[in-house]
């Protein structure tokens, strides 16, 4: 955005590849300021918002990308989240703990030590031994709690959800077509193509209360990682000549990774709103916080 006393102005380049965008201000411009941009790849997909006022700019912008989502009511209160809880015990005697000393607050985050050995939608059976009988404590004074569910995928044969993806080729592939592997919190990991809608329609249903066993209708979900974050790659990122659904590399998408896992995750909340089990008939608005996203 650009402005001055009587105008105020917007520029938007629609594109998901890697970018640089160099901001100088020019002696030459009378004290100016000029911008050089520069994408790797992909199209030039230029948008102009010609305001004249900031809320005019802002309107327009959402014009072209949709407006932002009604929150859930509980988002806006306070969120309580540190790495990490220990147990469910700690997870008492911090909630006790808020009461305690009057301070209000809505939401208490679990990390990625809640889970088995970092495989997403478990519980570690030792630490965390009865989960919905701990969200139903938390809801009973109208709390809510939200879990980390990162876009990696431990690689392990006896995980139901590794083996699932693998048999049905959802995985993200290497630039010799076999599945893209990197390292993460699990260690060894893979990761799903999120560009591919039978990935983000399979991975939603990984929400439902029948599958993800201990959830209940007052958790959502924190999405991590999703850059994606690869340890061992290059800029800590997915090598850019994996190839996603269609051929298409991931040089040319990688911004737009985390925003269709961002979908796949909101469309599960969705899902599982309007499930039987939920005992609901209208969907639940999802609340899914995103490391990553994209206009």
């Amino acid at each position: 955005m650009a402005y001055n006393l009587q105008n105020t102005m917007g520029v938007f380049w629609l594109n998901s590849a890697e970018m640089f965008v160099d901001v100088i201000k020019s002696e030459k411009l009378d004290g100016g300021m000029k911008t050089q941009w520069i994408s790797e790849s992909g199209v030039l997909d230029l948008f102009f918002l010609m305001g004249p006022k900031p809320c005019d700019v802002s309107a327009q912008y959402a014009m072209l990308t949709g407006g932002t989502a009604l929150p859930q009511m509980f988002s806006l209160g306070y969120h309580q989240c540190r790495w990490n809880y220990k147990d469910q015990e700690d997870v008492s005697n911090v909630d006790s703990g808020f009461d305690q000393y009057n301070i209000p607050y809505d939401v208490l985050w679990l990390d990625i030590e809640h889970t088995n050995d970092k495989r997403y939608f478990s519980w570690d059976d030792k630490y965390f031994p009865t989960p919905a009988a701990m969200q139903d404590d938390l809801a009973s004074r109208g709390r809510k709690m939200v879990t980390v569910v990162d876009p990696h995928i431990k690689k392990d044969e006896n995980w139901a959800i590794y083996s699932e993806a693998k048999e049905m080729g959802l995985y993200v592939k290497d630039k010799n077509d076999q599945d893209y592997e990197g390292w993460c919190w699990p260690g060894s990991s893979m990761y799903p193509d999120w560009l591919s809608a039978k990935t983000r329609d399979w991975w939603a249903g990984k929400f439902s209360l029948s599958s993800y066993i201990g959830s209940t209708k007052n958790l959502y979900t924190w999405n991590d990682m999703n850059e994606p974050s690869v340890f061992n790659g290059p800029e800590i990122t997915m090598h850019k000549d994996a190839k996603h659904d269609g051929g298409a590399e991931h040089r040319d998408l990688h911004n737009i990774f985390g925003f269709f896992y961002h979908m796949a995750s909101a469309d599960g909340h969705l899902k599982r709103g309007y499930s039987p089990e939920f005992e609901s008939t209208h969907g639940d608005r999802p609340f899914v916080l995103s490391r990553a996203f994209f206009a």
